[in-house]
């Protein structure tokens, strides 16, 4: 079974440019699977602040930038570079 990390932050701003305000972004495998904003405490969620960017890569496959990196989200994961 895949792990999924759930990120929290201020802002999520979307490939299109929308802007979600407190926000989650959880990742499996390295990739971005799931954004939503949400009002209440959730189990199992780092909270990391600020700013995070969903981008897609140059084989379309969405991943998160926190303080500009992908790593800081991806941990042990591979790493995959976004424009």
């Amino acid at each position: 079974m895949e792990e999924l990390r759930r990120c929290g932050a201020h802002t999520v701003v979307l490939p299109d440019g929308t802007i979600l305000q407190q926000a989650v972004v959880e990742i499996a495998e390295g990739r971005v699977v799931n954004y939503y904003e949400f009002r209440e405490e959730l189990p199992m969620t780092e909270w990391l602040g600020g700013e995070i960017r969903v981008e897609r890569d140059e084989e379309g496959i969405l991943c998160a930038l926190w303080n500009g990196k992908r790593e800081n989200l991806q941990g042990d994961l591979p790493k995959r570079e976004c424009d």
